[in-house]
């Protein structure tokens, strides 16, 4: 059900939602027991294994896309660059563009936030507020998507091929509740734990995106000039 579930919106979705230009991006990790094979590469930067999952979501924390099982060891923008979506994303995006953390790297189709070296002018600072407001969504995205499904907080499978496969029906499953408006919690008694929602923001890592990249700092120079 995947390919029908978690889906890039239509034309004609995108024209019926006011914020069409935003889609956000996010890396996530899945803490899994040690793996059967190459475990150090599953093995991540805080020093427990996992794999690797990027969502794409929309305005209302529905998953566009995921793609999941790069070893935790490998940085988010290699995963990005790597996804199967990548290749796509400046037709798929035309004129918007998808919101990211200071993980990725700063594309016309992929905005990221000014990193903070302590010297950011108040139009950089504005513009830092407004993309952490927008992008938060994703963030919600996956604390939902995890508090849904509390095994994804750590999958007791040693076969990577069955974690990706139990990881991507959770993926189903989220988007059915979100498309049907059922909650399988009451938020009320089961608030949503921020704290559990891993801090991704490394630094950037060095990417043959010379090019895109320069054009992605030139579009949000324009966008934080003009908001």
């Amino acid at each position: 059900m995947a390919a029908e579930v978690i889906k890039w919106p239509s034309q004609q979705e995108i024209q019926q939602t006011s914020s069409e230009v935003f889609r956000r991006t996010h890396g996530t990790h899945i803490k899994i027991d040690k793996p059967t094979k190459h475990q150090e590469s599953y093995c991540n930067r805080k020093h427990y294994h996992s794999i690797q999952v990027q969502i794409i979501c929309d305005d209302k924390c529905k998953l566009i896309d995921v793609f999941i099982g790069y070893p935790g060891s490998v940085h988010d923008a290699r995963v990005f660059s790597s996804s199967f979506i990548y290749p796509q994303l400046s037709e798929l995006c035309q004129d918007g563009h998808l919101l990211g953390d200071s993980a990725y790297p700063c594309l016309d189709f992929c905005l990221t936030p000014y990193k903070d070296n302590g010297h950011l002018n108040r139009m950089q600072t504005r513009y830092n507020k407004v993309h952490s407001s927008l992008r938060i969504k994703v963030e919600h995205a996956n604390g939902i998507l995890k508090q849904r499904f509390r095994q994804l907080y750590h999958v007791k499978l040693r076969k990577i091929e069955r974690v990706v496969a139990l990881v991507k029906s959770c993926c189903v499953l989220h988007n059915l509740c979100q498309i049907q408006d059922k909650l399988l919690f009451d938020c009320e008694h089961n608030p949503l734990d921020i704290t559990a929602i891993e801090d991704e923001n490394v630094a950037v890592a060095d990417t043959n995106m010379t090019f895109e990249a320069r054009s992605g700092a030139a579009k949000r120079n324009y966008i934080a000039s003009v908001i």
